[in-house]
């Protein structure tokens, strides 16, 4: 396994002096992995899993207010310009959050607790995305459909995705995965809406802070998977703040 997965892990009253003192100086990373999330599965085919409280509330606002602190929020258009032009945008704003962060090392284990036998070779940085009212993410889907090779006939992709809510809980902001069953009668409705689509297709997915999407990004031929295309809806009051968490997957071309 990629030596950046051995994510060391951190007793809960070592986190808790560290959100209050701001430092790791006393920090002792042993076990932090004890928190109780519940799971409801959206979908099996494609593999789609909603998270109930993936983070405590106190892991939320911790990792929201670190990613504020790096003060190194940057829009997605004046890094791309060049995205301005496209069909599909991204109107947000995001900044990484730093890998050695003990809450990012414990939170990062969880999810490799999470993921299990799923084939991998280790996660992106984490990265924590800012809408303000208006902003959005058009359809658009996690893979690459050109996969960038870190060495020659070694190529890399995106396996799978978890969306983390973070921070406030504004209105508006949904996250929509067009090709999926819609929700059921019963479905929460403080969780779940369906989308008014001609094919009957679609799920939405509301902001609520420490609870999550997981998905499978690529076939098991680690081609992607068109029915995972999602979007972000426009946030209409308030400010939606999410953590994109990558699982990486290396192979043979």
């Amino acid at each position: 396994m990629n030596s950046l997965m051995q994510y060391a892990l951190i007793p809960l009253a070592a986190v808790t002096s560290f959100w209050q003192g701001r430092t790791t100086s006393n920090v002792n990373l042993m076990a932090c992995n004890t928190l109780n999330y519940t799971t409801e599965i959206v979908s099996l085919d494609p593999m789609a899993i909603y998270i109930n409280g993936l983070l405590s509330g106190t892991e939320a606002d911790y990792l929201l207010n670190l990613a504020k602190s790096q003060d190194a929020f940057v829009h997605h258009e004046d890094k791309y310009p060049e995205h301005m032009t496209e069909t599909s945008r991204r109107i947000a704003s995001s900044c990484h959050l730093p890998q050695e962060d003990p809450v990012v090392q414990c939170f990062l284990q969880r999810a490799l607790n999470f993921v299990g036998f799923i084939e991998h070779d280790g996660f992106e940085s984490l990265q924590v995305v800012k809408y303000l009212p208006g902003e959005r993410h058009d359809p658009h889907q996690d893979w690459f459909a050109q996969p960038p090779q870190i060495a020659p006939g070694l190529t890399c992709n995106r396996a799978a995705s978890f969306f983390v809510y973070l921070g406030d809980e504004p209105t508006g902001g949904e996250t929509c995965f067009h090709h999926l069953n819609p929700a059921p009668l019963d479905a929460d409705p403080t969780k779940f809406s369906n989308i008014n689509s001609d094919d009957g297709l679609g799920i939405a997915v509301k902001p609520i802070i420490g609870n999550a999407m997981f998905w499978m990004n690529l076939h098991s031929n680690n081609t992607g998977d068109d029915r995972v295309r999602h979007s972000a809806l426009p946030v209409k009051s308030g400010v939606k703040y999410g953590m994109n968490v990558l699982l990486k997957r290396c192979f043979s071309q």
